[in-house]
């Protein structure tokens, strides 16, 4: 057990100790911005991809879900005073996902978001970031569920 988990253990909500500096914050949380939005263009461009109303429903309330999770990650970027990868430098079209194996390349970009979540995990983040990275964790679980369902039912080339 890490003295993190024992602190949290302990202490519930509330937190004790060095946390890392505001400016490691923003350098730490700019490349997940950068990957989330990178993510989502991806699920984006599973949309015309299924052939399910029902999934087609399912994966918008991903991705507003998706979209609500970036601007949680700019606002700790800037309440921290530095400036969010806002995604601009990046073409829409350069992640859309080729037919043949789509579901299978969004989960392994799912996949890897995931790990660079879990890389923070040991970090002394302020309390407000690691409420948004424990956030982020469960809708990453609840996106791979989303793609486990949609092989299942061949809503889209596996």
């Amino acid at each position: 057990m890490t003295i993190k988990e024992i602190k949290s253990t302990f202490l519930r909500k509330g937190w004790a100790g060095k946390t890392i500096s505001r400016g490691e914050t923003v350098q730490k949380l700019n490349p997940l911005i950068e990957a989330h939005v990178a993510l989502n263009h991806a699920y984006t461009s599973l949309q015309p991809l299924l052939s399910s109303d029902d999934a087609k429903r399912e994966l918008a309330a991903i991705l507003k879900t998706a979209r609500l999770d970036v601007g949680k990650l700019m606002e700790v970027v800037f309440s921290c005073g530095g400036t969010a990868f806002n995604g601009t430098s990046i073409e829409p079209g350069a992640f859309a996902l080729k037919r043949d194996h789509a579901l299978t390349e969004l989960r392994k970009q799912e996949e890897a978001f995931r790990d660079l979540l879990i890389a923070e995990r040991p970090i002394e983040h302020q309390i407000r970031t690691e409420a948004v990275l424990t956030r982020l964790l469960t809708n990453s679980d609840i996106r791979l569920s989303f793609i486990r369902t949609c092989v299942r039912h061949m809503s889209v080339p596996a």
